[in-house]
């Protein structure tokens, strides 16, 4: 698809908050009452950027943009700094795949300069002469071809620069962007949030996803890091056993706190890929309740198994903050909580569920079967000590956890080979199922976060391909998914 359509269509999706439709019904009565007729007009891309700019302004998202300046250099561009922010994140809006799209779908376009400051000589000349008096290789006239020299000036006159040349160029504006400080970037995401958190836009209680995400980049990216990690080769073919291979990624890697409710982040962190997922865990969390202030709570918080760590789920439970966690199959707690099956509470539920359309329609129901375990001892690591020796002293005394084994699901039916999941908490057991439904949706910052960043706004897609481009696009990226 053309880059030009494909970036209307995702400006219009993304930025059409409200949509309105013709009610004849509605008219004929009004016109019959003698009252005035409204009329309804189209927005196009510069209309809706308008509007959107008009809401960053409304609450102050603006002036934070401003202070992401890094006032670097000591001669001052002519070209203001918010400019050059604005148009980038024109680019990120408009879902371009590649950054260089950015000069013929948003530079050429004068509505869209207009905006920003820029007037129509500015989009037609340009705001400087730099490559204007451009001269090919090839200008060299032998003296004895004279036909030479008429093929060499009309080749010279196809090599001029094109009719619109835009403001700025695009390298311009990569190089601007990522000028921009990581620290100034974590400045802007955080105070976002707390003001969306000013505003009402998350609920009184928050119950949280944690999770991290790869950013994958090239081999040849600067600063970034890497790290091996086996996999499995897809082969459709071989059955039975298959030999993992090493597989060498190189990237960087984000850590998100995500409330599936409002669909709003509420911390974020980046780093080298090769970092461990449970090395900024504590942070990003602490981070996510000082941006929501007194304003909310988080009160509960699903993480996946790279997350388990006794010190973290320890420091939670000190919080006052529920946690899932399924448990791994290696250790004593699982082993323990799947002994004791038979003495746990059971629970089970059906849910009925329709399939296919039309004539194929058909119901389905879906049957759930859990055991909730209360007050198991054998999580030795669950505490402010963590795992260590200390577990081995006669007066150690380890601290009750709760669980609750997953017997059946529909993922566990479709998949009958999986191990059975046992799923910690140090929340009440009452209904079990809230405790499966809590671990449940942390499938959704998978789904509803990461996978549409990637696939849809392409945040593997920085200006440069470098630490600091990568990191200012991941920023700005993710911030704008919320702010739209």
């Amino acid at each position: 698809m053309e880059p030009r359509y494909q970036a209307s269509q995702n400006i219009a999706d993304r930025l059409a908050w409200h949509t309105a439709s013709r009610d004849q019904a509605g008219i004929a009565a009004n016109l019959a009452a003698g009252e005035d007729i409204p009329e309804v007009y189209g927005l196009g891309e510069a209309g809706l950027f308008d509007e959107f700019f008009c809401f960053l302004a409304t609450f102050g998202f603006d002036k934070l943009f401003g202070k992401l300046d890094p006032k670097d250099k000591k001669r001052k561009s002519p070209v203001p700094f918010m400019g050059v922010i604005y148009i980038y994140l024109m680019r990120i809006i408009a879902g371009l795949q590649f950054f260089w799209h950015i000069d013929p779908v948003i530079l050429h376009s004068q509505p869209l300069m207009r905006l920003v400051g820029f007037n129509g000589r500015d989009v037609r000349d340009g705001t400087c002469s730099r490559g204007v008096g451009k001269k090919s290789d090839d200008s060299v006239v032998d003296p004895e071809e004279p036909e030479q020299s008429f093929v060499n000036e009309a080749d010279k006159n196809s090599k001029q620069p094109t009719k619109i040349r835009g403001p700025v160029c695009p390298g311009f504006i990569a190089t601007c962007v990522c000028a921009i400080l990581g620290k100034a970037l974590e400045k802007l995401f955080n105070q976002t949030i707390t003001i969306l958190a000013a505003h009402r836009f998350f609920p009184k209680k928050v119950h949280a996803l944690l999770d991290a995400s790869e950013i994958e980049s090239t081999e040849k990216c600067l600063g970034c890091g890497k790290v091996s990690k086996e996999k499995a080769p897809e082969l459709r073919l071989r059955k039975g056993r298959i030999r993992k291979v090493v597989e060498t990624v190189f990237g960087f890697k984000i850590w998100v706190v995500w409330d599936p409710n409002s669909r709003l982040p509420l911390a974020l962190r980046f780093t080298t890929i090769e970092v461990p997922d449970i090395h900024l865990a504590q942070e990003v969390i602490q981070q996510a309740i000082l941006n929501l202030g007194d304003h909310a709570s988080l009160v509960s918080i699903a993480i996946d198994r790279g997350f388990m760590d006794g010190k973290l789920l320890w420091w939670l439970t000190s919080l006052g903050i529920t946690f899932f966690i399924p448990a791994k199959s290696s250790m004593d707690v699982y082993k323990d909580a799947l002994s004791l099956i038979p003495d746990g509470i059971p629970a089970s539920r059906e849910k009925t569920r329709t399939r296919g359309a039309g004539k194929n329609k058909i119901a389905v129901t879906d049957s759930w079967e859990l055991v909730a375990i209360e007050g198991l001892t054998s999580a030795g690591f669950y505490g402010p000590l963590g795992s260590g020796s200390h577990q081995n002293a006669n007066d150690f005394s380890p601290n009750p956890i709760n669980a609750v084994v997953v017997l059946s699901d529909p993922f566990k039916k479709n998949n009958p080979n999986t191990d059975t999941m046992v799923i910690l908490t140090n929340g009440s057991l009452e209904k079990p199922f809230a405790v499966y439904d809590g671990y449940d949706a942390r499938s959704e910052i998978e789904n509803g976060l990461f996978r549409e960043a990637k696939q849809a706004w392409f945040i593997e897609r920085p200006p440069q391909n470098t630490k600091d481009g990568f990191q200012a696009h991941v920023y700005l990226t993710l911030l704008l998914m919320a702010l739209t």
